[in-house]
């Protein structure tokens, strides 16, 4: 029985170490890493799940705001993106990333209201 006590208070003490006021929640930085990872792989909704819970954190945060817009934009909620980049270019007018992502899909959209399809473009993520 006194084995097993200190393996299961280490844990334990690491588990309340790393809690914060919310049980199971991530920081806004963890939640964007794990946003823009999931990005890159391809798991938008995962990507979406992310900055959505980083947003009601820091629902200011102008990086943050950029890449929930490039997933919204993959997902093809492009009213959505619209909206999101213009948040997020408001929150962080001088950010040279936001700036381009936003124009590029300006064109896009531009475009996709013609019914145009414009060709494809990479998009920045931090």
């Amino acid at each position: 029985m006194t084995r097993w006590f200190v393996p299961v208070a280490v844990v334990l003490a690491a588990l309340t170490a790393c809690s914060s006021s919310t049980p199971g929640a991530l920081s806004v930085n963890e939640e964007m890493r794990f946003g823009v990872d999931a990005g890159r792989r391809g798991y938008w909704q995962e990507a979406l799940f992310r900055f959505e819970r980083a947003r009601v954190q820091e629902p200011a945060n102008a990086e943050l705001l950029n890449n929930l817009a490039v997933t919204q934009e993959a997902l093809g909620r492009f009213d959505d993106a619209l909206a999101t980049y213009k948040e997020a270019l408001k929150q962080g007018p001088k950010n040279q990333n936001i700036r381009r992502n936003y124009a590029r899909f300006a064109e896009f959209y531009s475009s996709y209201a013609r019914g145009v399809r414009p060709k494809a473009e990479s998009y920045e993520t931090r």
